[in-house]
């Protein structure tokens, strides 16, 4: 019988969505010495018997090695730590293996809990032998028939709770699914004592940013940026190095006489500064060097990347589709001014300054900067006005400025790169051309006292 209700169970699941999925295969996850402190933090959560929260945010921006992290702490559960594995999920925009689909996280997560911990299996069973549709519910329904009832029912469940790993939670669905989900576990968690833990990894969406820092998770969760944890540049200089190493292994015979060290450091250095925190571009660029064929040349690769080879484009096919699918969710409508917002800020331009001088609506730069908020950092700063344009504001001076800058400077790369980015192609000189122009008829118009120019001064 119970062999029959994990049976029914299984055919509503995602199963290339765990951790150990040949759908996976191979996974991205950390080399060995790096991320260590980020590692250390979520191992030490995982091993306290009665930590302080039971979620743990882990946060990034697009490619900084979020899955990375997750895929390494499941590993290591389930060598060393295995009773206290529950269950994960690695969630995957557009796949088609149902990967994206929020719908069945929580039936996936019931599936391997069931498998891990036989003392659930007989309530699980028994609720799906009088419901077999249930894994067809909502995810309210999934999560308090499958999960949490049966949890509640076990008596000898373990006072160590065990612990599930969702990663990718920003490429679930859509953003109402993904409230939903954290929603659903804060309210089972508080309500229902949900003898389980929680490691949630994404990149910090407005909307889930919102939820963490503001919704009922919020006291229950240990937010773990990924900018200020550890050291990003060291790691990945460490990470390039080794697999550099391992390339010359590899093609021994051709690179028996090239000079070593391979690259030479200033190549290192130079690809570590380019990559700006950003894993997923340290890992392409050794996957175009070392591994694009069985029979590349690597010393030709690395020439591509390190001249302004034409071919040098399509070492970043990855990473330029990455960029593509953010930018894609920004609707239509609003395209030329995105183009304007992204010029603003590659010639450094404030959240005011691209308002007032090339003309964008104050609501969709807002839009548009929720939209980019994984690959973008917006800060206050500091601005003090040149005499030339206090006149432009008025005598109460500067506003209070906002400040955007790119995390990755392969982003831009890729923006003012038209044959990479296409339709999102930024041409810098007409944005700058823009700029100048209203500037200069701004001020005209300030000095000459025209009634125009009191609409900036509000």
């Amino acid at each position: 019988m119970f062999i029959t209700g994990l049976h029914a169970l299984a055919q509503h699941i995602a199963s290339g969505a765990m951790f150990d999925s040949s759908a996976r295969f191979p996974p991205a996850k950390c080399h060995p010495g790096t991320r260590e402190n980020a590692l250390k933090t979520i191992t030490d959560w995982i091993i306290d018997p009665a930590p302080d929260h039971s979620v743990v945010w882990l946060y990034g921006p697009a490619g900084s090695g979020k899955s990375a992290i997750a895929q390494s702490i499941a590993e290591l559960l389930w060598r060393l730590y295995q009773s206290q594995y529950g269950g994960s999920f690695f969630f995957a925009a557009g796949d088609n293996m149902g990967r994206g689909d929020g719908n069945k996280l929580f039936s996936t997560l019931a599936y391997q809990l069931a498998v891990q911990f036989p003392a659930l299996l007989p309530f699980i069973n028994h609720t799906l032998f009088k419901d077999p549709m249930l894994p067809t519910r909502s995810m309210e329904i999934q999560i308090k028939a499958l999960i949490v009832d049966p949890l509640l029912q076990v008596s000898n469940w373990s006072t160590h709770t065990p612990t599930i790993i969702i990663d990718g939670l920003d490429e679930c669905a859509d953003s109402t699914t993904q409230k939903n989900i954290l929603s659903l576990i804060s309210y089972n968690i508080r309500h229902h004592k949900l003898p389980l833990r929680f490691l949630i990894a994404s990149r910090p969406e407005y909307w889930i940013r919102d939820a963490f820092e503001v919704a009922t998770i919020h006291d229950l969760t240990l937010p773990i940026s990924l900018n200020e944890i550890g050291d990003a540049d060291d790691d990945i200089e460490r990470y390039l190095v080794a697999e550099f190493a391992e390339i010359c292994n590899k093609y021994s015979r051709i690179m028996s006489s090239v000079v070593q060290p391979w690259p030479p450091k200033r190549i290192v250095k130079r690809f570590v500064e380019e990559s700006s925190g950003q894993f997923i571009y340290a890992s392409t660029i050794v996957k175009f060097v070392g591994y694009s064929s069985d029979f590349c040349d690597p010393r030709e690769q690395l020439r591509i990347l390190t001249t302004a080879d034409p071919h040098r484009a399509s070492a970043f096919s990855t990473l330029d589709a990455l960029y593509a699918a953010i930018l894609s969710r920004i609707p239509d409508t609003h395209r030329a001014a995105l183009k304007l917002v992204l010029g603003g800020i590659i010639i450094r331009l404030t959240v005011q300054a691209i308002e007032i001088f090339l003309g964008v609506d104050a609501g969709v730069i807002s839009i548009i900067l929720d939209a980019l908020s994984s690959l973008i950092e917006v800060v206050r700063v500091e601005f003090q006005a040149e005499e030339d344009l206090k006149v432009i504001y008025g005598p109460r001076g500067c506003p209070e400025e906002t400040g955007i800058k790119f995390y990755h400077l392969s982003f831009r790369e890729f923006l003012v790169n038209e044959p990479r980015s296409g339709q999102y192609f930024v041409d810098v000189a007409v944005i700058a051309e823009q700029f100048i122009f209203t500037i200069f008829h701004l001020v005209g118009d300030a000095l000459e006292q025209k009634p125009e120019v009191e609409q900036h001064r509000t």
